[in-house]
């Protein structure tokens, strides 16, 4: 997982570098600025792939696969109602959202042409999102790769195709994600259907049967609870960019090397969030509690380890990365003096993504969704006004505290919940 991961922003890297050798700066941008407004759609959408693998993990650790093949079709039918919702949205948000982004009329016509193109891959998103939520669920993460690494593949070759011999532009990347995307799908679809069991592919096969008229209930509240989480915690990063680009136009660029760099970590430290949520949700349907907190045991440890690897790392090879990310002098030197905010954040985070696997793998996604919320407005938001309150002027070391202070607050609110949890025997009631 942490490598299938790592690969998922590949689709976006790999059309920022073929128009960076085959075009101009003006479709760099162009993309630059559809890929954001995608990435916004497919995380805020990204519950459907949490909530499939709780109750696709849950049903198949008490050995119902027929119940398990249920959550699934009722997830892949919320996507396809959700991406139709999004379809026909689309052509009037596009627009006006990138018409406000853009710097210029051109740059948004160009980056609302490639969103309008990708977003058609939506549909196909949101169905591998769901079939990949079944696979994490069932224990099966060597799927998930081969999905991530098949859509990469078969991006780079169209960008090829499309950016470096036709000349297609922006356009062409756009067009090479799309076909990519629904690649994916099908990969997906079939390694789905060789994996489930034969009575799983008659119940995959009756989609008017009677009993999918119930258990929407369960789906609804989860992934309406995922969805406040994730919105939150897209919010907290949208504020970071933007209030860096208060300050000024520099501690923007700073802000954007080092939030990579929590990227890149935080997709590492996501495999052990995803070993949580199926091996948690799998002990808890079988009411193995025992076996539950084993199981979080045995996913907090290593992630421990992988997270104090990451922040040594990026300590031990600041200059090496830095001569990666920017050759521009004033740049590398202003990212220096931030430079260990973004490096201490694995180590300090990591008990948040641990909890944020365990809870989502035991829907008990209400205290998480409420922690996430009082992380964000009694933490993040309360110090970074009162810092910039008693400052002069806001500074980038009261963001970062904020932010710091905040995936802090996460973890340790999360590790009160799951003890109060323990200790009421509640996990499953």
């Amino acid at each position: 997982m942490i490598v299938a991961n790592v690969s998922v922003p590949l689709v976006g890297l790999v059309d920022t570098a073929m128009l960076g050798n085959f075009s101009n700066q003006i479709h760099l941008g162009a993309v630059a600025l559809g890929a954001l407004v995608m990435s916004a759609s497919f995380w805020l959408l990204s519950f459907l792939r949490l909530g499939t693998t709780s109750l696709v993990g849950r049903a198949l650790g008490g050995g119902r696969q027929s119940e398990a093949a249920g959550h699934l079709q009722r997830a892949l039918m919320l996507g396809a109602a959700l991406a139709a919702a999004v379809l026909v949205l689309q052509w009037l948000v596009l627009p006006l959202t990138l018409g406000v982004l853009a710097p210029d009329d051109h740059i948004a016509s160009l980056a609302t042409t490639y969103a309008q193109i990708r977003i058609h891959s939506l549909p196909a998103l949101l169905a591998t999102l769901a079939i990949t939520g079944y696979f994490i669920g069932a224990q099966d993460t060597r799927r998930p790769l081969v999905i991530a690494v098949g859509v990469n593949i078969i991006n780079l070759g169209f960008d090829i195709l499309f950016v470096g011999v036709f000349r297609w532009e922006s356009e062409g990347a756009a067009w090479a994600s799309l076909i990519a995307e629904w690649s994916g799908f099908f990969i997906a679809a079939a390694l789905l259907w060789r994996f489930l069991t034969p009575a799983q592919r008659e119940r995959m096969r009756r989609w008017r049967r009677v009993g999918l008229r119930t258990g929407w209930r369960a789906l609804l509240v989860l992934n309406s609870d995922l969805f406040i989480r994730t919105a939150t915690l897209y919010a907290v990063f949208t504020f970071m960019a933007a209030a860096g680009g208060r300050i000024s136009p520099l501690i923007l660029a700073v802000n954007a090397i080092l939030i990579q760099l929590t990227y890149l970590a935080s997709y590492a430290l996501d495999g052990y969030t995803h070993s949580a949520e199926a091996l948690g949700a799998q002990a808890l349907g079988a009411r193995d509690v025992r076996g539950f907190h084993r199981a979080t045991l045995a996913s907090a440890l290593p992630a421990l380890a992988i997270a104090a690897l990451f922040t040594a790392g990026f300590l031990v090879l600041r200059e090496p990365i830095l001569a990666i990310m920017t050759n521009i002098p004033e740049l590398a030197d202003a990212t220096r003096q931030y430079y260990a905010w973004a490096a201490w954040i694995p180590l300090v985070s990591v008990a948040a993504y641990v909890f944020d696997g365990v809870f989502i793998g035991s829907g008990k996604s209400r205290p998480m969704r409420t922690m996430m919320l009082v992380a964000a407005l009694g933490v993040f938001a309360p110090v970074y006004w009162i810092s910039t309150t008693l400052a002069d002027a806001p500074s980038n070391n009261h963001l970062w505290l904020s932010f710091m202070l905040f995936n802090a607050a996460r973890g340790i609110l999360l590790a009160i919940m799951y003890r109060r949890l323990t200790v009421r025997q509640d996990w499953v009631a």
